[in-house]
C-alpha cells in the first residue's frame, strides 16, 4: 500500500498467479510487469546474479536480478535482500516454460524521501541525552565512569540544558540470558539489579526525565514488540517513563523512534554492507525498508500480532538504537540517527569475536537545532 500510494512503482502491480498464467505474453521488455510480495530464498548464483523468490497470497515466483552496470555497493544485486522484506519487482519472463524465472530489470522499496525535521522551537531549546545497554549487574559494568558522568551532569553547563535521558534497553544484565552468565554477574538477583539501576538513575539531577525501553536482557518476553517493564519493577523508580520496544514518542513535537536493535543481528548475517562495527548501516537499511525487523524466524523473535508494530509508518526526526555496543551519530535523509553507546566493558564473548565496544559515550542532541555532542567518560 505504501509503495502504491506514494507512486514508487512504474505501474500497478498484478497478482503473481495472474503473472504466471500470462508468462508467455509477459516475455519481453515491451511487456514488463510489476509484482509486490515477500522476498525469500535469497542467494547469489555462480555468475554473480541475485536469485530470490517473490511470494504473494496467490503464488511464488522465482526471480533473477543481474548486477546493473551503474550499481553501487548498496544495490540489492550486490548487498542482498532480507528474508520476508516487502519488495516490488519489475521485469519479464525469460521464457514461457514451467521453470521460467522472472528476469528483474528494476527493484522497488517503500518510499523514503528527504525528511524535513520538526523543530521544537527556541522556546523549547532543550536537549535529550541518549544511552543504551548499561548492563548493571554485570562484572563489566563501568562504575567509575558512571560516577564521572554523574559529576558532569551536576556541574557542566550543557548538562543543565538536558531535560530527557533516553535509555534504549538492557538497563540490567539480567539472569539466565545465556549459558554460564552467572559467573559474569556481580549481582545475581534480577530484582536487585533493577533496584540498583533505579538508585543509579536517582543520581541524575531532578530536572531530568528518564525514558526507558526494554531490550533482550530485560525481564520481559524476548519476542518483539516487547511490553514495558512490569509494575513491580517500575515501583523502584521515580521520574521515569517506561515504554515498550519499539516506541514512537514525541519530545515537544519532535518525533523519536526508539528501538533496542536486536534485529541488527539479522541484518549483519544477511546484508553484505552491515557489520557489528557499522550498526548505522543496519539502521539505514531499516529506514529504507520502513521496517525494524523484516525477517521472520531469524535471530530476532517476533510476536505474531494482529498489526505489525515493527513497521515504520512515519519517518522519525530522531531514530535511536543500541544493542551492539557501538556508537554512531549521523543525519540520513533528514533523520538524525543515533546508535547509543553502552556502559559495559568488553565481554569475553566480544573478545572472542575480536569486537571492541565503544563504551561510556553520552550522546546529547538539542531538539531545536539538532546539534549533537558526544561526550566521552
Amino acid at each position: 500500500d505504501m509503495m502504491i500510494s506514494h507512486n514508487t512503482l512504474p505501474r500497478l502491480p498484478i497478482r503473481n498467479s495472474h503473472a504466471w498464467k500470462g508468462r508467455n505474453r509477459y516475455n519481453s521488455q515491451e511487456y514488463e510487469i510489476t509484482l509486490v510480495g515477500l522476498a525469500s530464498e535469497v542467494k547469489w548464483t555462480r555468475t554473480g546474479k541475485l536469485k530470490f523468490t517473490v511470494e504473494d497470497e496467490t503464488a511464488e515466483i522465482e526471480c533473477i536480478l543481474p548486477v546493473p552496470s551503474d550499481a553501487g555497493p548498496l544495490h540489492p544485486s550486490l548487498d542482498g535482500l532480507m528474508d520476508d522484506e516487502i519488495i516490488g519487482v519489475s521485469g519479464f519472463f525469460i521464457s514461457g516454460g514451467r521453470d521460467a524465472p522472472l528476469f528483474v530489470t528494476n527493484i522497488h522499496k517503500p518510499p523514503l524521501g528527504l525528511h524535513s525535521k520538526y523543530s521544537a522551537g527556541k522556546d523549547n531549546s532543550v536537549c535529550a541525552a541518549f544511552l543504551s545497554d548499561i548492563h548493571l549487574g554485570s562484572k563489566t559494568f563501568l562504575s567509575k565512569q558512571w560516577d564521572k558522568m554523574i559529576k558532569w551532569f551536576k556541574n557542566d553547563d550543557l548538562a543543565k540544558k538536558i531535560k530527557y535521558f533516553i535509555l534504549t534497553g538492557d538497563g540490567v544484565d539480567g539472569v539466565g540470558i545465556y549459558p554460564g552468565q552467572e559467573k559474569h554477574l556481580a549481582i545475581t538477583d534480577l530484582y536487585k539489579q533493577y533496584s540498583e539501576l533505579g538508585k543509579k538513575l536517582e543520581e541524575l539531577p531532578d530536572w531530568i526525565e528518564v525514558i526507558m525501553l526494554p531490550g533482550n536482557h530485560d525481564a520481559v518476553r524476548p519476542a518483539e514488540p516487547q511490553p514495558a517493564l512490569e509494575p513491580e519493577i517500575q515501583q523502584d523508580y521515580s521520574n521515569t517513563t517506561f515504554t515498550g520496544n519499539p516506541c514512537d514518542f514525541s519530545l515537544h513535537g519532535v518525533r523519536v523512534l526508539g528501538y533496542h536493535g536486536k534485529s541488527i543481528d539479522d541484518f549483519v548475517s544477511t546484508l553484505r554492507s552491515v557489520s557489528y562495527s557499522k550498526p548505522e548501516m543496519a539502521m539505514r537499511a531499516m529506514l529504507e525498508r520502513r521496517h525494524l525487523a523484516p525477517s521472520w524466524g531469524g535471530k530476532t523473535p517476533i510476536s505474531p500480532e494482529p498489526e505489525d508494530r515493527m513497521v515504520i509508518p512515519n519517518i522519525p526526526d530522531i531514530f535511536v538504537t543500541g544493542h551492539v555496543h557501538g556508537h554512531f551519530v549521523e543525519d540520513y535523509k533528514g533523520t538524525l540517527m543515533v546508535h547509543s553507546s553502552t556502559w559495559q566493558d568488553q565481554t569475553d564473548f566480544q573478545m572472542m569475536l575480536g569486537f571492541k565496544p565503544k563504551p561510556c559515550i553520552l550522546t546529547v542532541v538539542n531538539i531545536d537545532s539538532f546539534s549533537t555532542t558526544s561526550i566521552h567518560f
